[in-house]
């Protein structure tokens, strides 16, 4: 996913500060904890074991942070992808097909800066 990072927080791992084309988020930066505010390219990385998915308010794709959640709504396969718009997160969870909303906690959804 394309992201715009606002800001870091400090701490261990740093907080990132994102805008995404589904809303804004706050999640753990695994990336150069020096790294400049601007586009990145990432990947999601969420513990399971923190996550809850319930079905969805609404059919469309959504990022947001909500009292310390992150939340992201998308399609999920029933064979472990959510699709968040265009971008596909591998998860391990017992849900059934179709728009679910996942939460967890916001220290616990990594992002992972790449370069194409």
């Amino acid at each position: 996913m394309l992201i715009h990072l606002t800001r870091l927080r400090p701490g261990h791992p740093p907080l990132a500060e994102i805008r995404t084309p589904y809303g804004p988020a706050v999640a753990a930066w695994r990336g150069d904890p020096a790294a400049p505010p601007g586009p990145h390219h990432v990947e999601w990385t969420i513990d399971e074991a923190r996550a809850t998915a319930r079905p969805a308010p609404r059919p469309a794709p959504a990022v947001r942070t909500e009292g310390g959640l992150l939340l992201l709504t998308g399609e999920f396969d029933g064979a472990g992808v959510l699709r968040t718009g265009d971008t596909p997160i591998l998860l391990d969870l017992p849900a059934p097909p179709g728009w679910i909303e996942l939460a967890v906690p916001c220290a616990h959804a990594e992002l992972h800066p790449y370069r194409t």
